[in-house]
């Protein structure tokens, strides 16, 4: 399939820029749109070359600055957390479950 490169990628400000992962339920497929430079060349890795995608590089230096495509695997987002605050925040739950039991 294609691969289209925009050379001349005008980033947004920071107030516009976004990032939008939609999952097609029927296709089981996610898709990927960013104009987050972080984020687009984060998960470049991640996009299918074997379906048509775009990827914008910053007209100020180059950088890969956009991408849009579909992802290939599955999605997962989770934060890593030190045993600390995944106890701290188990705490602060159960303390919440308590007094909803009032």
């Amino acid at each position: 399939m294609a691969e289209q490169i925009i050379k001349d990628w005008q980033v947004p400000s920071r107030e516009e820029r976004e990032t939008i992962l939609t999952y097609e339920e029927e296709t089981n497929q996610w898709h990927i749109y960013t104009d987050v430079p972080k984020h687009a060349r984060k998960y470049e890795k991640y996009i299918d070359v074997s379906r048509n995608h775009r990827k914008g590089y910053n007209v100020n230096g180059g950088q890969l600055a956009m991408i849009d495509g579909y992802v290939v695997g599955n999605v997962g987002i989770r934060k890593k957390m030190s045993d600390k605050k995944r106890k701290a925040i188990s705490e602060r739950m159960k303390k919440l479950r308590e007094e909803n039991k009032l």
